[in-house]
């Protein structure tokens, strides 16, 4: 489902060339849960934004479902995300001005979800204790409950592909565990395939395998 071969990045801030990424081989099969790890700075976010499209890498290639992505073509990344890709980033990229409600189900378009007002919406609102959030405002609510809503938009619509930046990193131990069970269980249930960044090693324990980047390279 994802593949990656040979992929640099390097960012240039005007005074400096930094290589992030350097020379990345990477294989995850459809319905795979991988955890990656590493220290701050190592790659990581780096290379679930160049899978996703977010980024262009600087050499290499990554293919998605056995298709190469086009980085010259920016409508084309759009409909792979929109079709194949949920995200949970760290600054969780909610909006304001709509409601949790809103903020999950804005880009949701299928009949299915609309024929059925958003149940499924509900349900998982409900397993992650928001369910009584459903029209606050993310403004109105803590980053524990922000991560949690970012987690229910990736998961609502099945895409083939979860892409998660530390999806349990505002969340204490308890609603750790509950989340990335969640995860698990809606992965397997799906054959979704996913890439969990975490520092957690009791959240990489629950993955299917684990990869550590460091200074830009798979070294384990």
């Amino acid at each position: 489902m994802i593949t990656l071969s040979n992929v640099y990045k390097s960012f240039n801030d005007g005074m400096k060339t930094v290589d992030v990424l350097k020379g990345i081989d990477l294989n995850i099969s459809e319905g795979e849960m991988v955890a990656l790890m590493g220290k701050s700075g190592s790659g990581k976010s780096t290379l679930i934004n160049i899978i996703g499209g977010l980024i262009a890498p600087t050499s290499g290639s990554v293919f998605i479902d056995d298709k190469e992505n086009d980085y010259t073509d920016s409508n084309a990344l759009f409909k792979l995300r929109r079709a194949k890709v949920g995200f949970v980033l760290q600054d969780f990229a909610l909006i304001n001005r709509r409601t949790v409600l809103d903020n999950i189900t804005f880009a949701v378009r299928t009949k299915e979800y609309r024929e059925h007002k958003y149940a499924k919406v509900k349900d998982l609102l409900n397993e992650v204790g928001l369910e009584k959030k459903i029209g606050e405002y993310p403004f109105n609510l803590s980053n524990g409950e922000k991560q949690r809503v970012a987690i229910v938009r990736a998961l609502v619509d099945n895409k083939k592909i979860l892409l998660a930046d530390e999806p349990t990193g505002s969340l204490d131990e308890y609603n750790s565990s509950l989340i990335i069970d969640i995860i698990r269980r809606r992965v397997k249930e799906n054959k979704t395939t996913a890439l969990i960044v975490t520092h957690d090693p009791d959240v990489a324990k629950k993955c299917d395998r684990i990869l550590r980047i460091d200074y830009g390279k798979i070294v384990e």
